[in-house]
């Protein structure tokens, strides 16, 4: 084992053992995978262990898929990030004054539907894409479209159904076609609970008297093109390197997609992507958070180092990635 596996290696198991960390990660530099690796349970009352090939949640990383599939279709001129979306989404209030680009760069004022105070109410059941969008489509915008960034899970939901009229497919069968088949993401999906997966994680969490606990479900329809695909991190390992390629999109609008927009504190914000300046160069990333389920992606293109950390409790894991980070970054003071 190599000096990095182990110090790797060493703090994860750390955590898992204090009940910090269960799940998988994978850690890379200059399109070599230095680290990977399993901890803790994918299903506790099974006994089966988290592995590399561990099926997990992935949250908001989904956003990361859905704009570039938007992108594809703009590239083939199907779509213009200037078209207004009411064009598309004639029920949808003020979409006259919403386009592509604003949703694509959570700047369109479109309340966040996540965070409807009767969410628990509906979302363990199955919702059609109709039904979904129907949540928020009347409801007043939060600000002017473009005026700033706020974080809007509805945005990436219209996007997702713009995918589906534009491609004339389900949003889940146009990113397999498109984006995972491609690039051999052989386990990487649009999450189904009907669905027999292989190797699928269960998810977890710790309840206000610290007891592990099996975790709400929210049905994976309603987290749809904003937070609804399953993956592992060998398959999101795939995803990082196709970036650097053009063999989903030319390289330029790739480059457009990672630019900064608006942001929020210390991050901006660019078609799909967080963009935010580090010790180790400028990152892009995202975060995943669905009830048992968080993950991180972290992208370090001067250094070429990638970071992928997915886990079946619901407790934030940008600080392992964080570390991990720090490891394969050894020369730089933080």
């Amino acid at each position: 084992m190599s000096d990095i596996q182990e110090q790797i290696d060493t703090y994860l198991n750390s955590l898992a053992q204090d009940r910090k960390f269960s799940g998988s990660v994978l850690a890379s530099k200059k399109d070599s995978i230095l680290f990977k690796g399993g901890y803790g349970k994918a299903n506790i009352e099974l006994d089966v262990d988290n592995t590399p090939g561990t099926a997990f949640r992935i949250g908001s990383i989904t956003k990361t898929i859905t704009a570039l599939g938007v992108v594809q279709l703009i590239e083939q001129g199907k779509l213009s990030f200037d078209d207004y979306i009411g064009k598309y989404f004639p029920c949808q209030k003020d979409g006259d004054r919403i386009t592509i680009h604003h949703l694509l760069t959570h700047t369109s004022g479109i309340t966040n539907y996540t965070e409807n105070a009767n969410l628990f109410d509906w979302a363990s059941l199955p919702s059609n894409t109709k039904e979904l969008l129907n949540r928020f489509s009347s409801i007043d915008l939060n600000y002017e479209p473009g005026e700033k960034y706020q974080y809007s899970n509805s945005g990436y939901a219209l996007l997702g159904a713009l995918i589906e009229q534009a491609s004339d497919q389900s949003y889940g069968s146009y990113i397999e076609d498109h984006i995972f088949n491609p690039l051999g993401m052989v386990n990487t999906r649009l999450d189904d609970p009907q669905e027999i997966i292989p190797l699928r994680a269960s998810g977890y969490e710790i309840d206000t008297n610290e007891k592990l606990i099996n975790s709400y479900n929210i049905h994976p329809s309603n987290a749809y093109a904003a937070g609804g695909v399953i993956s592992t991190v060998e398959d999101l390992y795939l995803w990082d390197q196709a970036l650097y390629t053009n063999k989903l999109l030319p390289q330029h609008l790739i480059n457009y997609m990672l630019t900064p927009h608006k942001g929020d504190h210390d991050y901006s914000y660019g078609c799909g992507w967080i963009i935010q300046d580090t010790p180790y160069g400028t990152m892009t990333s995202h975060t995943g958070g669905i009830p048992g389920f968080t993950s991180i992606l972290m992208r370090f293109p001067s250094t070429k180092v990638t970071v992928i950390v997915l886990s079946n409790m619901f407790q934030d894991v940008a600080h392992v990635g964080q570390h991990i980070a720090g490891i394969l970054h050894p020369n730089t003071a933080v």
